[in-house]
């Protein structure tokens, strides 16, 4: 077999394991859509990867660089789930990473070859490195996917775009290095390899600080979900100390209750006493769960948010139905509920907030053999725009201003993806949320 046969299935074979890593990657971070995806990742990533070689589209490392971003980019948006800002945070970071690796291993080698003499480098060095730097990437994409598990969720646009200068400022200034260095025809004596050194350890520290940056993002969405979790559990501390308080207050009228019905029966007043009971049992109805879905977990969440939305007048109806723990876990369940019925009470109170009548909301499920169906509805009192699936405020949106409702969706939207789900959110003269789950028994 001629050589250059060979060749290509080296090629071949080093291509197919680079996509494979950066499917694996990307399906980790932001789900599939469709069956087979890498198979259609694959081949769009060889065409437009074989268009660049051939007709050479883009002739310089720059012009390069933002023709297989764009490419990636596009081919990313129709394949994997998630927001288009979480799409370009990965597709730069993942271009970027190799670009910056391969900065840190050049200098070196071109170094050693200006030393001999000969002034090139040999193609086997050459693919080495290209290996080493493959290595380098493998190994930081698996980091990121077994460790930084909150990544999987959308993240804010400020948290993004400020973390993308970061990773495109840190390409560009490596690049340039690599550049500068490069460009020297003639070095005086003993400066050539301290010279490589101290361009390779440049290289090396922006690899290490655009690792941080994607380390440093996990850790801006830990702390907003820590705010979010400490905010919900104070809302249920409240409804748990108003109940307490009922209940208290219950057993001291219980010894008076008594009391009055044995002075009623020993009096021989029967017909009162039966009227006496009946009222008894209207309050202890009051007292009971108005909601009761199946489910301990579900119940002990809406409840107290069925009596908040009550007391600020609010028009709530809930008939549901939720699965059990082994079709769908608690946490995930509660999750979906504490998140959508947040954003709607708000939603209600914003509009009595700007004089609109008292809102509404209506919260209906069913469930099936293989899947859970939830649908959502609340007043709205202006109209909401949605984009993607994702709430967009038509007023100006400032990075300090982010509407917590759009947080709620997103987190709704994560365990939606993670059992690989529909979700649908309309927004007209009413806003609706509809959920499917597929939730056979495990």
């Amino acid at each position: 077999m001629s050589a250059w046969i060979w060749e290509a299935v080296r090629i071949c074979f080093l291509g197919l394991v680079d996509l494979f890593f950066e499917y694996r990657f990307l399906k980790k971070m932001c789900g599939a859509k469709y069956r087979c995806t890498f198979i259609w990742f694959y081949l769009g990533s060889f065409i437009y990867g074989y268009a660049n070689r051939t007709f050479t589209l883009a002739g310089t490392t720059l012009g390069n660089f933002i023709y297989l971003s764009l490419c990636g980019l596009v081919l990313n948006m129709l394949l994997f789930h998630g927001s288009t800002v979480k799409k370009i945070f990965f597709t730069l970071w993942m271009y970027c990473a190799p670009e910056i690796a391969f900065c840190a291993v050049f200098p070196l080698i071109h170094a050693a070859a200006a030393a001999d003499g000969s002034g090139y480098c040999s193609e086997r060095v050459l693919s080495a490195a290209g290996f080493a730097v493959c290595l380098v990437q493998y190994l930081m994409m698996e980091i990121l996917q077994r460790k930084l598990h909150l990544l999987r969720r959308d993240f804010s646009e400020k948290d993004a775009f400020y973390l993308m200068y970061i990773i495109v400022f840190i390409y560009a200034a490596v690049t340039l290095v690599l550049d500068l260095f490069t460009g020297i025809g003639e070095w005086a004596e003993g400066t050539l390899f301290p010279t490589a050194l101290c361009c390779s350890l440049i290289a090396a520290a922006g690899t290490g600080l655009h690792l941080f940056c994607v380390i440093m993002l996990e850790r801006r969405l830990l702390e907003r979900l820590a705010e979010q979790q400490y905010a919900m559990l104070s809302s249920h501390l409240e409804s748990a100390g108003e109940q307490y308080e009922q209940l208290r207050k219950m057993r001291h009228d219980m010894k008076n209750h008594g009391l009055c019905l044995a002075r009623l029966l020993a009096d021989g007043r029967t017909e009162e006493a039966v009227h006496y009971l009946e009222e008894l049992d209207i309050r202890a109805d009051q007292g009971q769960s108005a909601v009761q879905t199946g489910s301990a977990y579900a119940d002990a969440l809406l409840n107290p948010k069925y009596q908040q939305a009550r007391k600020l007048g609010i028009d709530i109806s809930i008939r549901m139905s939720a699965p059990g723990e082994d079709r769908l876990a608690a946490a995930d369940l509660c999750c979906i509920l504490a998140n959508a019925l947040d954003n709607a009470v708000e939603a209600c109170e914003r509009g009595s907030h700007a004089g609109a009548p008292a809102g509404w909301i209506r919260i209906r499920s069913r469930t099936h053999p293989n899947y859970w169906m939830l649908e959502i509805r609340n007043s709205i009192h202006e109209p909401v725009a949605v984009e993607q699936g994702r709430i967009r405020s038509s007023k100006r949106r400032h990075f300090r201003q982010q509407p917590a409702y759009g947080v709620g969706l997103q987190n709704i939207r994560s365990v939606v993806d993670r059992y690989e789900g529909v979700m649908e959110v309309e927004s007209e003269t009413e806003f609706s949320l509809n959920i499917m789950l597929p939730v056979a028994s495990r």
